[in-house]
C-alpha cells in the first residue's frame, strides 16, 4: 500500500515536473518572439518607393512613423477647431498608402500580422480561415499608421481617433464601397471629410446624400480623375451606416485587439514565473 502509494506521488511528481519544464521553455520561445519582434519594421521596407505598382495612389512622400506622430502632436496648436480637423485630414492622408487591399502579398505587406509582432493575431490569421485576419484592419491608430497601410475604413478610424484624442465630435459614414467622417466644429456645424484621398467635402451629410454633384469639384481639384471622381458620388448615393467612433466601428476587434496586446507578453511572464515558482517550491520540499 505504502509502496503504491508512493509509486503514484513519484509519476505525479514527474509529470508535474515535465509540465513545468515544458511550460517554461514555450514561455521562453514566446518571449524570445516578442523581443525579437521589438526591433523589426511593421512597415514593409520601401513601401511607397519600390511598389508603385502595387499601389492605388501614393503621396509623393510617404512620411515616417515618427513623421505622422510628429504632425499629429502639432496638430494640438491649431485653431479654430475646423482649420485643425482639416489639418488632421490631411495628416492622416499623408500618413497612409492606399494598396490594391485584395491583390498585395498579405506577408509583404504585414496584412497577416506577422508572428514576431503579436503571435495571437498570427495564428489565428494563418489557421483560423478569416479573412478578417488573413488582411488584418488595425483598430488601434498609432499601429495603422505604424504599418503605413490602409484603405477608407483604416484612414477613416485614424482619422476619427486622432478626432477623439483633441476632444473634436465626430462619427464614421460607412457606404457600399467608401468610408469617410463628419465633424462638428465649435459653432455646432457639421462638415465631412474624406481622409483616404485627403479631401474636405465642404458640406455636412445631409447635403451630401441631397445632392453628391455638390462634392464633384473638390475630388477635381485635389487631382483625382473624372473616372475616379464618378465612381465616388455613385457610391454617396448607396445606403450608409453611422458609428460614434472606431470602438463603434469595430467593437468585437477592437476589444480583442487591446487584449492580445497585453496578452502576448502576460502569457510568457505566466509561463515562465510559475514553473520557475514551482519548482524552487518544490526544491525546498525535497531537500527537507
Amino acid at each position: 500500500m505504502n509502496h503504491s502509494a508512493t509509486s503514484r506521488r513519484g509519476a505525479r511528481n514527474r509529470f508535474l515536473l515535465l509540465a513545468a519544464l515544458l511550460c517554461l521553455a514555450v514561455g521562453i520561445v514566446l518571449m524570445g518572439i516578442n523581443l525579437y519582434g521589438l526591433t523589426q519594421p511593421l512597415r514593409k521596407p520601401g513601401l511607397g518607393v519600390t511598389d508603385r505598382d502595387q499601389l492605388r495612389f501614393v503621396t509623393e512622400e510617404v512620411w515616417s512613423y515618427q513623421q505622422s506622430l510628429d504632425a499629429i502632436d502639432r496638430l494640438a496648436g491649431i485653431e479654430p477647431l475646423t482649420q485643425r480637423a482639416e489639418a488632421a485630414n490631411k495628416v492622416v492622408n499623408q500618413s497612409l498608402v492606399h494598396v490594391k487591399w485584395n491583390r498585395v502579398d498579405p506577408e509583404e505587406y504585414r496584412q497577416l500580422v506577422p508572428i514576431w509582432e503579436n503571435y495571437f493575431l498570427w495564428a489565428i490569421g494563418r489557421f483560423s480561415g478569416l479573412p478578417q485576419f488573413e488582411r488584418y484592419h488595425y483598430a488601434d491608430y498609432r499601429r495603422n499608421i505604424r504599418r503605413g497601410i490602409g484603405i477608407c475604413g483604416d484612414a477613416s478610424t485614424i482619422l476619427s481617433s486622432v478626432m477623439d484624442r483633441y476632444g473634436i465630435p465626430n462619427r464614421i459614414v460607412s457606404f457600399h464601397g467608401h468610408v469617410i467622417v463628419e465633424f462638428e466644429d465649435s459653432d455646432g456645424r457639421r462638415n465631412l471629410l474624406d481622409p483616404d484621398f485627403g479631401v474636405g467635402l465642404g458640406i455636412p451629410l445631409e447635403s451630401l446624400l441631397e445632392d453628391p454633384k455638390q462634392v464633384r469639384d473638390r475630388y477635381l481639384a485635389a487631382g483625382y480623375s473624372e473616372r475616379e471622381t464618378d465612381t465616388l458620388l455613385s457610391i454617396y448615393k448607396t445606403d450608409h451606416a453611422i458609428f460614434d467612433d472606431t470602438y463603434h466601428f469595430m467593437s468585437k476587434r477592437y476589444v480583442f485587439e487591446h487584449a492580445s496586446y497585453v496578452a502576448k507578453w502576460l502569457v510568457p511572464v505566466a509561463l515562465i514565473v510559475l514553473p520557475l515558482i514551482w519548482l524552487a517550491r518544490t526544491r525546498r520540499t525535497t531537500s527537507h
